[in-house]
């Protein structure tokens, strides 16, 4: 599914930065091991990232020998940060990942100083980092719908001479004298077993009377006083293991120290809120604007699904950060001006013009990741969208693929904090329904003695399903559909041409229908003598179900995996030439799973044609899958997919 553009920072602290992701690299402030690890393997290994995280090759290529954090909190909130990491090269690959270290700061709230850098080579010479091995960038520039951040200051350090064997050290300073949010000091430090940690040491120093909250997770933590002083510490050695491929719920199952003044994701939602409802001033031109959209409406519903439309197709997504911009949106009437505003600027736009009209709206924070449990204390949100309490209705003004009354499929099935009058509030966004969230495909084939077909294939997508439809379709270039078909086909090695029938995408409804007609497959057949074909030939597109069912390969998972809601219908009918005999086709399956699995397929031979109708629903009320649930469902998945993989044997 398409990702999300992220406006709202998220406070982490790290060891290194990296690149893993797009969205989290543009935030503020420090950056979480998580991200480091990722992010170096990106680097390292390009096309084979996920492969690499799931066999963890990080591992052979480098090691932390040594990682030591000093965090020391203010009565004000403010804070300073002393971090100091030693990693040793495994191989030569490792030698190369290690010889860049980058550190990214919001310079309108914190100021960096790099202490320490040098390469400790094998031999024991110490070669420090000179002034050309320190490079600084200041602002940060972005196309697209990625954020600009002219506040964005980079920190890069090249460590000189790094071969195999050799260590590179830093130590660094940060001191955040503004926080993000009023009276609001977060940490949150990931360590996820890509690598050996030899020595993990944190110390974290706050005055009692702050009321500072800290979690340890997976490591040791130790509280105590010194005087007015809290005081917590963590010591660790840790391993690195393998890590199921495509985590979900990283944010509550990697080890992890938590810190926050802020408790809960009520309370920050409600700071949060603050500054947001200063800025939602109702105006005479705000006021104006609202009752122009929505003329001629009379109920909530139709009003509030009017400036939803009207903010989809007339302010877009932009993110330019100034000073706390990363948390605080823009004025109403700079949005206005301008046409455009990241996702608080949109969602603070869209409460306002509700607002003028009676119509009570707040923001809401949520996560847009693949985390579906909160972590123990408050973060971890990245984005706002807004709550409409009347209608009991979430809408995300920053996606304009999506119509009012649906969410993406990034924000479904998720936990988020809502400013409501009453004060902060948890609740869930809606999880895909998979009887509005489903994809019937027909397929007609006449197979000739040479392995020749002709056909057509027909895609009726529903929901989401629609929409991911609609993008692919949207993307089309006018013209470009018989060749888009011959390389659809090209994809799975066939060779043949056919054109694309859809109508133009209309994104008011999450409904889109395509049709390739005049299809030819030159090679369908790979030996038309003897051989194999499923009776639902695949199209190299998401919109089957063995393509949907998930990964079910392994034998267990230590972490949750994504299980999405949806229903496909499958109806195929192969024609095959009489030159062919038909020695077996599969047999009729049904299978009722737990966990909200169901499965139906039915083949009939009628001389040599065989026809399938085969119909999967996969209805779990969430859209991750725990260990245990993986564990529950493997049996029944594993016999879906065993039917799936069926064949018709045929000779000549």
């Amino acid at each position: 599914m398409t990702s999300m553009r992220h406006a709202l920072p998220w406070p982490r602290t790290s060891a290194r930065s990296g690149a893993a992701s797009g969205r989290l690299s543009t935030l503020p402030g420090h950056f979480s091991a998580l991200l480091r690890w990722l992010g170096l393997l990106l680097a390292l290994l390009a096309c084979a990232a996920a492969q690499a995280q799931q066999l963890n090759t990080a591992a052979a290529l480098f090691k932390v020998n040594r990682y030591d954090l000093l965090w020391r909190v203010d009565a004000d909130a403010s804070a300073v940060m002393e971090q100091s990491m030693e990693e040793e090269a495994l191989s030569d690959q490792g030698a190369q990942g290690l010889t860049k270290y980058t550190r990214m700061y919001n310079k309108a709230l914190s100021t960096l100083e790099v202490l320490e850098a040098y390469t400790l080579k094998a031999d024991g010479r110490k070669l420090p980092v000179g002034a050309d091995g320190m490079q600084k960038q200041s602002g940060m520039a972005s196309a697209g719908t990625a954020a600009s951040w002219p506040d964005a200051e980079v920190i890069q350090i090249t460590f000189p001479n790094v071969q195999k064997g050799d260590r590179v050290a830093w130590k660094i300073r940060t001191r955040q004298h503004r926080p993000q949010l009023p009276g609001w000091a977060s940490l949150q430090e990931y360590l996820p077993p890509l690598v050996d940690y030899d020595s993990f040491h944190a110390r974290i120093e706050a005055p009692q009377a702050l009321g500072l909250k800290v979690v340890a997770t997976g490591i040791p933590l130790v509280a105590s006083t010194s005087g007015t002083t809290a005081v917590w510490e963590s010591q660790a050695r840790l391993a690195a293991s393998v890590i199921d491929n495509t985590p979900y719920n990283t944010l509550v199952s990697y080890p992890r120290l938590l810190a926050s003044t802020v408790g809960t994701s009520e309370e920050l939602v409600a700071l949060f809120a603050r500054g947001f409802d200063a800025k939602a001033v109702v105006g005479d031109k705000v006021r104006e604007l609202a009752l122009q959209i929505t003329a001629g409406k009379r109920s909530t519903q139709d009003k509030a699904a009017a400036i939803h439309d009207w903010m989809r197709k007339n302010i877009r997504y932009v993110a330019v950060y100034l000073g706390t911009g990363g948390w605080v949106p823009h004025d109403v009437d700079w949005i206005l001006a301008n046409g455009y505003g990241d996702c608080k600027d949109k969602a603070l736009l869209e409460v306002t013009l509700l607002r003028a009209l009676g119509i009570e709206a707040v923001p809401v924070l949520i996560s847009t990741f693949n985390e579906y449990m909160p972590p123990e204390l408050a973060n971890g949100f990245n984005h706002c969208i807004v709550y409409i309490p009347s209608l009991q209705l979430f809408a995300d003004p920053t996606d304009n693929r999506i119509p009012f009354g649906s969410l993406p499929l990034a924000d479904s099935g998720k936990p988020v904090a809502l400013a409501l009058a009453q004060g902060g509030r948890m609740m869930q966004t809606p999880v895909l329904d998979p009887a509005r969230n489903s994809i019937v495909v027909k397929t007609v084939l006449d197979i000739d003695a040479r392995g020749k077909a002709k056909g057509s294939v027909e895609i009726q997508a529903e929901g989401m399903a629609g929409t991911e439809l609609q993008d692919r379709l949207a993307a089309l270039p006018e013209g470009m559909n018989a060749i888009a078909v011959q390389k659809l086909l090209e994809t799975d090695h066939w060779r043949g041409r056919g054109r694309a029938d859809y109508a133009p995408v209309q994104r008011e409804q999450q409904t889109q229908a395509l049709a390739i007609r005049d299809l030819e497959i030159d090679n369908l057949l790979n030996d038309p003598q003897s051989g194999s074909i499923n009776p639902q030939p695949r199209l190299a597109m998401p919109t089957y179900a063995i393509r949907n069912t998930g990964n079910y390969g392994a034998a267990s998972r230590s972490y949750a995996m994504g299980c999405t809601p949806i229903r496909l219908r499958e109806e195929a009918e192969l024609r095959f030439d009489p030159a062919y005999k038909l020695l077996r086709i599969p047999q009729d399956f049904k299978q009722e799973g737990p966990d909200g699995i169901a499965f139906e397929a039915r083949y009939q031979r009628e001389g040599n044609t065989v026809k399938t109708t085969r119909e999967l629903t996969l209805s779990q009320p969430r859209q991750y899958c725990t260990p245990a649930q993986y564990a529950l469902r493997k049996p029944a998945m594993d016999a879906i997919l065993k039917n799936l993989r069926g064949t018709v044997l045929f000779e000549q």
